[in-house]
């Protein structure tokens, strides 16, 4: 899918802002990648923090959740919050996240921080994701990102040309005045200036995110290998929508180093280049019950959940 809406998607941005960051622990995956255990952060239900309070980082970080070094969040002190108000996908509480009318981008729209997960090949991240009843998709223009994805390394985006060496990004999206579902990732030769997508569908059908309903999320991304500095065609990406496969695409290559996944990377916002993909009102999104884990048993959403 090449549209305005897709290749303006980031452009202005931050385009730049995980340049700095430096890698997550290798506590549990060797140099080549392939891991010998588990490696998964606690899941996150926002059943412990106090009710109208913002999910600060330091709350993330007392779920065991710490914002990989040398990035300052954006967003969750002033535009986050623990909402028993609403229903909750399970237990009374979720995180509400806020997209102001008029606003775009992470300084001034939702949330955006990458959170250290020890490095690994291939992860496995689950999120449940509820948007407002009258959430606004843009004016003129319509795009957005929709909670949290995987990234690795320098986590390229942002307009960035991805040569191997700068790392990558893989994450849920809205696009177009319907809301459709995609799964936007920055990869080795991306076409064009910015990232590739790939529509969500079922029975061959595009899925459109619903609105005032809880709907799950799971993104499975392996990376590609790597011989004699070359990177092979073997990296994945894979969506599930409420537990049954909606995309995927194969033939990767993300990197032609030794960089693998080493951030869980929340990044939700309206936009978008221009305010044109603002939204003409006030909208919201709810999350609960995330999780990630190199562990496809730790996803139950994919099975069977208690």
């Amino acid at each position: 899918m090449k549209t305005k809406t897709k290749t303006m998607l980031l452009t202005g941005a931050a385009t730049s802002v995980l340049a700095t960051l430096s890698l997550a622990p290798q506590a549990v995956a060797e140099r080549t990648g392939e891991s010998h255990s588990t490696a998964a952060l606690r899941p996150i239900d926002f059943e412990r923090p106090a009710a109208g309070s913002p999910y600060t980082p330091s709350e993330w970080a007392k779920d065991g959740w710490d914002v990989s070094n040398g990035y300052t969040p954006l967003g969750f002190d002033t535009r986050t919050r623990v909402d028993s108000g609403t229903p909750a996908h399970s237990g009374d509480k979720s995180m509400r996240v806020f997209y102001p009318k008029g606003k775009i981008g992470p300084e001034d729209s939702g949330a955006i921080a990458p959170f250290a997960v020890p490095k690994a090949r291939e992860y496995y991240l689950s999120f449940w994701v509820k948007f407002s009843k009258d959430f606004s998709w843009g004016t003129t223009e319509f795009a957005g990102k929709v909670g949290i994805g995987l990234a690795g390394g320098k986590a390229c985006s942002g307009g960035q040309p991805c040569d191997g060496t700068n790392g990558f990004t893989s994450r849920p999206i809205w696009s177009h005045d319907n809301g459709t579902a995609a799964v936007y990732y920055y990869s080795m030769g991306h076409e064009g200036q910015y990232g590739d997508d790939v529509v969500l569908q079922k029975d061959g059908v595009d899925i459109k995110w619903p609105k005032d309903k809880w709907v799950n999320v799971v993104q499975r991304l392996k990376v590609n290998t790597v011989t004699g500095g070359q990177a092979n065609p073997d990296g994945e990406i894979e969506v599930f929508y409420n537990g049954e496969s909606a995309a995927k695409k194969t033939g990767l290559r993300f990197v032609s180093n030794d960089d693998q996944i080493d951030k869980a990377y929340f990044s939700s916002f309206a936009g978008g280049a221009t305010t044109d993909f603002a939204p003409v009102n006030d909208s919201y999104m709810w999350f609960d019950d995330i999780k990630v884990s190199t562990n496809r048993a730790d996803i139950c959403e994919l099975s069977s959940c208690s």
